[in-house]
């Protein structure tokens, strides 16, 4: 009697299932006016975009073999070459075979990967071998930092979080520091630009030039600047018989020392 109800649950849940399985899905909503305007300005800037080579692949893993997507075996090899921004056939082959091997997951040596890491290194337009070894670095490193960003995501324990995860804030950081060094080189070497500020506020004067201090004193001297007519000494006259106040009237106005007293 069990068995009989078991077997009839069974069945119930396959049908229900199949039924399920049946239903076809509801049609999608017919795109807006500007959702084609948008789809259409995409397509354009698509095709302003110069296209990226791509490989096709052959079997799997060390028996895994590339080739053209194309009849024109010449003209899909000097594309791989001007990706690499090379005349040399061997570094661009070199380059491939190092950025297949970045940019394999799991070892299945798929050209969906390499195909990837092609359209970095073409998008990075590098001028020579140097600027494509960078390019290659960089997608090597983006590539090694989000599988540990993967791992972090995937695993439940904290060590194991910890330790995929600085890793790769440490690959991030390194990715950063490749934009930069391609920047540097690109535009030649280090550039400092200085902005200084001169703040002049009312009744005060201001000195532009190299101020320098010549020592035994306090201030500053610039020569070029300095006046050289004499003081009027109307401007510092007193009255006759007009005080002269001082904090402390009780002290000597110029300090004696000790022994002369």
């Amino acid at each position: 009697m069990g068995k009989a109800v078991s077997v009839s649950t069974e069945k119930k849940q396959g049908k229900s299932a199949a039924t399920k399985a049946a239903v076809p899905a509801p049609p999608k909503a017919a795109p807006t006016e500007r959702d084609k305007r948008e789809s259409l300005d995409a397509k354009a800037r698509i095709l302003s975009r110069r296209k990226r080579v791509q490989v096709k692949s052959t079997g799997e893993g060390s028996k895994m073999e590339l080739d053209a997507m194309h009849s024109d075996f010449e003209g899909w090899s000097a594309q791989l070459k001007d990706a690499f921004g090379t005349t040399s056939h061997d570094f661009m082959a070199r380059s491939m075979a190092l950025l297949g091997t970045a940019m394999q997951r799991s070892g299945n040596g798929r050209a969906e990967g390499i195909n990837a890491g092609l359209a970095v290194v073409a998008g990075v337009r590098p001028e020579n071998e140097t600027e494509a070894m960078l390019a290659v670095q960089m997608a090597a490193t983006h590539e090694a930092a989000m599988s540990m960003l993967d791992i972090a995501r995937g695993n439940g324990t904290v060590p194991a979080i910890q330790a995929a995860g600085g890793l790769a804030v440490k690959l991030l950081r390194t990715y950063t520091a490749q934009i930069e060094a391609l920047a540097k080189l690109r535009r030649g070497g280090e550039q400092t630009v200085r902005v200084e500020h001169v703040h002049v506020y009312p009744g005060g004067q201001a000195i532009v030039g190299n101020v320098s201090n010549h020592g035994g004193g306090g201030g500053t001297q610039q020569s070029g600047d300095q006046p050289h007519a004499p003081i009027d000494p109307k401007a510092i006259a007193f009255a006759p018989g007009s005080p002269v106040w001082s904090e402390d009237t009780g002290r000597n106005a110029v300090p004696v020392p000790g022994r002369e007293r």
